[in-house]
């Protein structure tokens, strides 16, 4: 069966501190100028524009994203269908189904390696079960239950610097008010043993965790954690022995996260490098060129959810600046879920 695919659009919009080419500048503040929150800074230097196009129109409720190496796999809200597109982001086809949950479903591709099985997808369901989803979608095995009832939204990722034991993390929470709630973080292993890290206390809850890259400064190979409590949020580090600090507070709850890391380019016939996002409420998946990128490798990249700000995390003396990329234009509604770094 195959799904109808939908026109692949073409804007591109011209991105810079807080302001998009064509329209008036954001009214913001915090995307104009340094806001001493936290333990670090919003910045507002002079950064150059990012360019952001419409990749591809999915007609899904997108909620993640992965790449394969050889497809795009997009996760849908709610349904928990999982649909596959080539380099080109569509047409897409059917690619696996989880059980129905209501929010989001966020999912991983596995390293080959620790016991996770090569070409496998690993996916945190709100329910906090885990699965394992074989190569080619047709076998779904839930690998593990985190002992918690609270729903969640799905934060998942791979340890691959061994802080956590070459672990799958990942973290409970749930996001968008500004009520304390907070959270564990759990590794997981290939068979499915669970070991709780530790928690989190703060308002909101995790929309993703990623492990930040070798380089990144004092929290160099421990969890991150994109914690949302709607118009406010941080970005919080937990080690290997679950303790845990605010690295930044920001002025809009944060959920696409990523590491820029360095690597080789897609093969001929692959996407062209860059961030993809997806957005729930267009349905599309936007992309930055990773030419507006390589200049930070090694940085992690946090989005807003609601207000399509992006900022580039880096270590600052012994703390964190986060220097605005960019900015939709003011009053641009946004659902900015999932994020996939291809480097180039």
């Amino acid at each position: 069966m195959r799904w109808s695919p939908m026109a692949l659009g073409a804007l591109t919009l011209g991105l810079g501190v807080g302001a998009v080419a064509g329209l008036p500048p954001s009214t913001d503040p915090g995307a104009h100028r340094p806001l001493p929150l936290g333990l670090g800074a919003v910045a507002a230097a002079g950064v150059p524009p990012a360019p952001l196009g419409v990749y591809a129109r999915t007609g899904l409720r997108l909620t993640d994203i992965v790449w394969t190496g050889r497809q795009f796999l997009y996760i849908e809200n709610t349904t928990n269908r999982i649909a596959a597109a080539g380099p080109a982001g569509t047409p897409l086809t059917p690619f696996a189904t989880l059980p129905r949950q209501v929010e989001e479903t966020r999912c991983r591709l596995s390293p080959g390696a620790h016991g996770f099985a090569a070409g496998a997808l690993y996916c945190h369901t709100p329910d906090n079960r885990i699965y394992r989803i074989a190569a080619g979608g047709a076998l779904v095995t839930l690998l593990a239950t985190l002992p918690t009832t609270a729903r969640s939204d799905g934060a998942l990722d791979f340890d691959t610097t061994g802080a956590f034991g070459y672990a799958l993390l990942a973290a409970t929470g749930r996001s968008g008010a500004a009520t304390p709630r907070g959270g564990s973080v759990y590794a997981i292993s290939g068979a499915g043993v669970v070991r709780r890290i530790g928690g989190y206390a703060a308002p909101g809850g995790a929309d993703e965790v990623v492990v930040a890259p070798p380089g990144f400064g004092a929290a160099a190979g421990q969890a991150l954690l994109a914690v949302d409590a709607g118009r406010r949020g941080s970005l919080v580090a937990m080690d290997a022995q679950g303790h845990t600090r605010t690295l930044l507070t920001l002025p809009d709850g944060p959920n696409p996260l990523v590491a820029l890391t360095a690597g080789s380019p897609p093969p001929t016939g692959g996407p062209p490098p860059g961030l993809y996002l997806t957005d729930t409420l267009s349905r599309n998946v936007f992309r930055v060129p990773a030419t507006a990128l390589r200049r930070y490798a090694g940085a992690v990249l946090v989005g807003s959810e609601l207000r399509g700000l992006v900022w580039i995390v880096r270590p600052s003396g012994r703390g964190f600046t986060a220097l605005p990329l960019a900015a939709g234009p003011a009053g641009q509604k946004y659902n900015l879920e999932g994020a996939v770094y291809i480097p180039g």
